[in-house]
Formats: structure tokens, sequence, C-alpha cells
């Protein structure tokens, strides 16, 4: 390989020549523009003729960032569950290709990116459609209050659905929409001039998405390095203070309820209470995956909503997949429950699908994740008890486990958590106890227990 500088009115130019072509043997030249000086043209010729060398030379060509995201997308499609592709797909379409898409590829760096993050942190957030116009005064003065108070948006659009008949529909950006839109919420520290400012979290998993494809371009020789590795995403930490879960005395109440009641999603709200079960591995579990004569179930699948449709798919993570064991108490309910299901079916006849499903429509259909959502919600509109969402019967149950004892461990492999890190790093609030608990059993193994040191935990627990 040989490289030479050329100039061409007051530019200079590098002219590589590269190996013939295998197929046709005829020479190649790659030409090296934008140099100013023949001694900048120089120490670049001499840079390209070392990366040959060294096998990390790209040749130049003129393809954009959004046209290898797009062949980069084709080409992965076939290899990711159909919620992680419409998640990258979401991600790139939104929040990279309307900043850097029509950049070359070969152009990107870590400057470029870092400058990305700071956009999309700033005003990344698409502008919402709805204008939040129509609903009463008292939605949005509602509205105004639950998110003075703390609460997020999509948690204010919960509350807000359960609470009055006329915002059964309402969307976290709907109630952005009526925010912005209400003078004295404008006028609140919590300033609409950010309302487009996207999370961290967000910019973070675009970060992700751009490694992944980027490391692509490398292995495909579009790019000499991955120019993510010198980037800078913004730190993301988990906050304990979004877990909200109930007491037990609260949980019992709710089940109480939908047992007299005669919900008829009583046995689903048992299970996900009792088993610590994600919604869809619940909406996407057939009775051939429970025995409850051994007290066990299997995760093999799971239920999930893609752009208005319900698919099934494979549970969220490799740990996903697995065996849950159950008690005494949620097998007679779930015993109860098959047969009230049976009984519906003989009524519905040949209508009924039969999909097997242990939760599903009368008809015998696959119940909408996020139907189940908001019903949920609003069967707890009489009680007395905070709101809590779908998830937080989840997190209801790892709290529990761990603040009565129970090994981290065992606690991951039935959250069906990846590793026990992020079991520990989301139910960090629990910690504080856990460690009292350790202090004062070590303690009192070496010293022997004192009359002081029970007085100090009769304190702690309000004794």
């Amino acid at each position: 390989m040989r490289g030479s500088v050329i100039r061409r009115d007051s530019v200079y130019y590098v002219k590589i020549e590269l190996d013939p072509d295998p197929g046709t043997g005829k020479r190649r030249t790659k030409w090296h523009s934008g140099y100013r000086t023949r001694r900048e043209a120089e120490r670049a010729r001499i840079d390209l003729l070392s990366k040959f060398d060294r096998g990390v030379y790209v040749e130049p060509t003129q393809e954009t960032v959004a046209e290898f995201l797009d062949e980069w997308l084709v080409t992965i499609r076939s290899t990711l569950k159909a919620t992680t592709w419409n998640g990258y797909r979401s991600k790139v379409r939104n929040h990279v290709v309307p900043y850097i898409g029509g950049m070359r590829l070969t152009r990107i760096d870590a400057g470029t990116l870092n400058a990305l993050y700071t956009q999309l942190l700033e005003g990344g957030r698409r502008k919402p459609s709805r204008t939040g116009k129509g609903y009463s005064p008292d939605v949005v003065a509602r509205a105004g209050e639950l998110r003075l108070g703390g609460m997020s948006l999509q948690a204010t659009a919960d509350r807000l659905r359960v609470e009055f008949e006329e915002a059964s529909h309402i969307t976290k950006d709907t109630v952005a929409s009526l925010l912005r839109r209400q003078a004295a919420y404008r006028a609140d520290p919590i300033k609409t001039d950010n309302s487009f400012s996207l999370d961290p979290s967000t910019v973070k998993a675009v970060h992700v998405v751009l490694h992944k494809a980027f490391g692509a371009a490398v292995r495909w020789e579009r790019l000499a390095k991955n120019p993510v590795d010198q980037a800078d995403p913004p730190r993301v930490a988990v906050d304990a203070d979004d877990v909200r879960t109930w007491t037990p005395g609260q949980l019992q109440e709710f089940l109480g309820f939908t047992a007299s009641s005669g919900d008829r999603n009583h046995a689903l709200w048992v299970l996900l209470a009792t088993s610590g079960m994600r919604r869809g591995e619940a909406l996407g579990l057939r009775w051939q995956d429970v025995d409850l004569d051994a007290g066990r179930l299997r995760v093999v699948q799971t239920m999930l909503s893609i752009n208005g449709k319900i698919a099934v798919s494979e549970p969220k993570t490799a740990r996903g997949r697995r065996p849950i064991s159950l008690d005494p108490a949620t097998v007679a309910v779930l015993r109860d429950h098959r047969r009230r299901m049976l009984e519906e079916r003989l009524l519905v006849g040949p209508d009924h699908s039969g999909e097997g499903l242990v939760f599903h429509r009368p008809d015998g259909s696959a119940l909408r994740p996020e139907t189940v959502s908001t019903t949920f919600l609003r069967r707890q509109r009489t009680l007395d008890s905070p709101r809590l969402t779908l998830k937080g019967l989840r997190h209801t149950w790892a709290t529990l486990a761990l603040e009565q004892g129970i090994h981290p461990k065992v606690v991951q492999e039935r959250l069906g958590h990846s590793t026990i890190g992020i079991t520990l790093d989301i139910y960090s609030h629990v910690s504080p106890m856990l460690h009292d608990e350790a202090a004062n059993q070590i303690a009192n193994l070496i010293l022997g227990t004192t009359p002081a040191a029970d007085e100090a935990v009769d304190q702690r627990d309000g004794v």
C-alpha cells in the first residue's frame, strides 16, 4: 500500500492506493480530503498508512448514520425479541436520527455523542400531539396537586383515571399538556421549560443502543473503532423512593375486598401478591404450566402488548424462565378459580377460544396487559390505602420478603432478576433494616444480650 499528497487549488489531498480488487484485479484508490497545508496532509498520510499496517484502516464512505442504522435494524430483527427490537427502533427513530442521522458514519466521535446526550437531556422528549383541552377544572386542579406532591406524570395519569370518570382514558402526555396550560403550575419551581427534557435513564438506554449499533459497524469494517467507548452517558441511579409498596394490612384489605365483591380477577391479584411475578408472566401463564398438586408453576412465556397488539414472548431475562413455589392458600384460590373458569367455559360454549390461559377474558382470549393495570387501579377506589400500581404488588412481595429475612438470592431467583445486584439496588430501601438486624445479631453473639441493647431495639421498634 502506498500513499501520496496531492494539491488541487488551495486544498491538499491524500491518495491511498489500496490492494487490487480481488474480483477484477483492477487498481483501487481512495482519496482523503480537507487538509489546509502540505504538512497536515503529510501527517495524515503517515497516520493512514500506519492504520493500514495495524489492520484498522477503514475506507472512506459517504454512508450516513441514518442509512447504517436502518441496515443494522433490519439485520438484527430476527435475533431479538419483538419488544426489544421495537425499543431499539423507537430510540433510533426518535432520539438519534433526528439529531445526527444526516452525518457521515465515519465522522461520529465521542464529542458528537456527548453533544447528542446533552441535547436529549435538555429537550429530547417528543412534543405531544394532545393539547389537554376538554377536561374540567377539577381534573386540572387535581393533576397539579398530584404533580406538586412529587408524583410522576404516569402515576398522576393512573390516579386521575381512577378518581375521575371523564379522565378514564387520560395519558401522561395529556397530563403534561394540561399542566402546561395551567398558569399556577407554570409558576411552580418545576418549570415547564423542562417539560420536554428526556429522563437520564432514557438517554442512557440510547447510549446502550448506539454502542451495540456502532459495535456492529466495527465488525462489518465500516468503522475502525467504536466511538461510543469514549463517550460519557449520564449516570443513572436507582431511586428507592420510586418503589411504592403496601403494608401487609393494606394488601389484606385489598384482597379481602376483591374476594368479597366477586372480582373476576381476584385469583390474579392473589397470585401476583404472593409470587412476585411480573404482569406479563402471570397473563401468559397456562394451566399446563401449573401443577396445583405439587404447589408449583413454571414461567415459560409472557404476554405483552406491542404496538397495540397482544403478543406472546419469551420471559424478560434468561433467569425469567423459572419455577415458582406456591403456598397452600394461593393453591386453594387457584383451584377455585379453575372451577369457575370451567363453568364459564361451559356457558360460553363453542365460541370459547380454548387457549388454555389461566387468566383470560370470558371468551378465553388473552387479557390486554394495560387493561389489567387500569382495572387494578379502579378496584382501589373505595379503599383508604394509598393508590398502588400493579407493579407495586411485585415491589410489595420483594420488600416484605427481605424484611422477613429471606435471603436476597432467593428473592432474586423468585423475581427472575438476572443478577442479585439488580435486586439489591431496586430494594435498597430495605437495607437499613437489614443492617440493623445484622448489627444486633452479631453483637449479641459476641457481647451477649444486654439490657441496654434490648432497650435500644425496643426504642427503634417503637415499643
